[in-house]
């Protein structure tokens, strides 16, 4: 649980040269644990003796750096994994393309061939047209006719091929040129999941130095100051059980109309900024007090811990305003059972809206709806109220019911692929702006403060399920539905291909336009083949659909603009090949091929 205040300006004369020590001692610390060295006594103790801070905030230095490195290898593992999954994209694509462009080479011989053998034909008719007899001349021309249409459509249809080949060729240079950006990115990745590089300040302000005027800076002392500001712009100070309030250096107590007050200890390092001091255990300690916080949300679970045994962290955040204290700490939940008796409600995550269906006990629809969730363009701070509104309306409604929630066990790698396979535009807008895993911990939060069991499950093939099974028996959309799969999965309802699908082998699906789609279904095993031990929740008959309906759904996608094609013709050959063999005719003029051929009739 975390709360947080503002504090006003009379703060930053503390908190600012308070900031810039506690971040100096990390990126001094972070600089030598890359240097080689190990985090022991001997290397706290010097940092602590160097910068005139306590031991215990030392640790706090160390504890902000680790998440940092933890945070930066985190990312580092899953850049590796998005792009490991290009890279192998890219190469599937590589090799479905050279066997299409073997097989047009192979076409384009073949096709020469052919036109070299018509163009023979022609030829030899052509010799023998002058001196055909009369009868057998009109046969023989409208043959030669017949095979210079034929030469002509051969001679469009290599230039096609040819043309088809060149972008074939150029396409698979260009995806080998890709593979190997990829490539080297990925050894970056992976380079970077052993040795994590954090940037002190954020990259994007450290290269806005390069481009003064393009980032707004109109000097490179203004640029300075904004850097130095950003790299101390927060710290924080960890808590402990065994302390009084739960905190040995900032310790929040109750005061006067209902507001709390801050006792923060400095460092001996910033003794001259404190305004008084106070004697413990014969040391005299500098403090300054910061009165009248006022929490807006939760104080009351706020001041049941500072009563208890638990430890209270406290972070200092400056933002374009003025500072900022939140606070974090545990709370106690409530023990919740888990109960399918009544029924349960499945939610399913999707981009800009999240799906709910609340089932009864035995796995039938009661009430679908979706709610609104867009977070894109949204600054963090609003998107991060958003899911937690969404998050407490679905826990409420659960509530309301008396009913479980059931959600994903969301994967963002996972999720994101998915998002992908659905060929819509808008989730490629929305990925970067899709918080899995801030909507998971608010509605798990939500669940544990409102005494609300929640479930996690697996969420393989429940958009299938649903698509298959639900969407059109009850109505639902295929995310309503998946969502009503989510909530059968965790009541441990088994989930079949209806017996009329298997028994026709033939399944007709709604695709995300709303169109209809027919697959053809899996060749069933023998059911006298024993089956495997345990029991699954997916058959090889899904299965099989899934994969057919992957197919389906990337044939109804965009499809590639073909380009014209170029012709391998020269410009006087572009002309009529009918047109140009005619003037060799004999006694042929700009008459039509009927005129011509009259008077190389015999009289009647």
């Amino acid at each position: 649980m975390t709360v947080h205040t503002r504090l006003g300006a009379d703060a930053d004369r503390i908190l600012d040269p308070f900031s810039e020590l506690m971040n100096r001692a990390e990126r001094t610390l972070h600089a030598r644990l890359i240097a080689g060295a190990k985090w022991t006594g001997d290397l706290s103790v010097s940092l602590y003796k160097e910068f005139g801070i306590s031991a215990k905030l030392m640790e706090s230095v160390h504890g902000a750096r680790q998440a940092k490195v933890s945070s930066a290898i985190e990312l580092a593992k899953l850049n590796s994994k998005e792009l490991e999954h290009k890279v192998t994209s890219k190469a599937k694509q590589i090799a479905d393309k050279e066997r299409k462009l073997v097989k047009k080479r192979k076409e384009l011989v073949n096709s020469i061939d052919l036109a070299e053998k018509l163009e023979a034909r022609a030829a030899k008719l052509l010799a023998g047209l002058a001196n055909a007899a009369a009868p057998k001349q009109a046969l023989s021309l409208q043959q030669y006719k017949t095979i210079l249409g034929e030469m002509h459509r051969r001679r469009r249809l290599t230039s096609e091929a040819l043309s088809l080949i060149d972008r074939l060729e150029a396409d698979i240079h260009q995806h080998k040129r890709r593979v190997d950006t990829l490539r080297a990115k990925l050894d970056e990745a992976k380079r970077r999941i052993e040795h994590p590089s954090i940037c002190f300040g954020t990259r994007k302000l450290f290269d806005a130095q390069f481009n003064l005027a393009a980032n707004g800076f109109e000097s490179h002392s203004e640029w300075r100051e904004a850097w130095r500001r950003s790299r101390s712009a927060t710290f924080m100070i960890e808590g402990e059980k065994s302390r009084d309030r739960g905190n040995r250096f900032a310790r929040i107590s109750r005061g006067s109309a209902g507001l709390f007050d801050l006792e923060l200890r400095l460092p001996e390092a910033l003794r001259g900024l404190a305004p008084e001091t106070i004697t413990v255990k014969g040391n005299s300690i500098p403090l300054v007090r910061l009165k009248g916080l006022s929490f807006s949300h939760n104080s009351d679970l706020l001041e049941a811990a500072l009563a208890g045994e638990i430890p209270v962290s406290v972070r200092f955040h400056r933002d374009e305003t003025s500072w900022r204290v939140m606070v974090s700490f545990k709370t106690g939940e409530a023990e919740v059972s888990e109960d399918y008796r009544c029924g349960a409600i499945g939610v399913d995550l999707n981009a800009g809206f999240a799906s709910v269906t609340r089932v009864d006990r035995h796995g039938n629809v009661l009430e679908a709806f979706d709610i609104p969730m867009v977070t894109y363009g949204k600054t963090q701070p609003r998107s991060r109220d958003l899911i937690r509104k969404i998050a407490a309306e679905i826990v409420a409604y659960a509530k309301k019911h008396s009913l479980p929630v059931v959600s994903e066990h969301l994967d963002f790698e996972k999720k994101k692929l998915v998002l992908k396979l659905e060929g819509d535009a808008r989730y490629a807008r929305m990925l970067s702006s899709f918080a899995y895993s801030q909507f998971d911990a608010a509605l798990a939060s939500a669940c544990a403060r409102h005494g609300v069991f929640h479930k996690r499950v697996n969420p393989a093939y429940t958009s299938l399920i649903g698509r298959v099974k639900f969407a059109r028996r009850y109505g639902l959309s295929v995310h309503r539905s998946a969502a009503l799969a989510i909530a059968r999965r965790a009541m441990q309802l088994s989930e079949e291909l209806p017996l009329s699908c298997r028994e026709s082998g033939e399944l007709t699906l709604p695709l995300n336009d709303a169109h209809p789609v027919t697959l053809e279904l899996p060749v069933r095993k023998d059911p006298a083949q024993p089956k495997a031990v345990g029991s699954r929740h997916v058959g090889p008959d899904l299965k099989g659909v899934a994969k057919a309906l992957r197919g389906a759904l990337a044939a109804r996608g965009p499809s590639r603009r073909k380009r014209p094609s170029r012709s391998v013709m020269g410009w006087g050959e572009l002309r009529s090949m009918v047109r140009r063999r005619r003037r060799d005719v004999p006694g042929a003029d700009t008459q039509s091929g009927s005129q011509r051929a009259a008077p190389m009739r015999s009289p009647a």
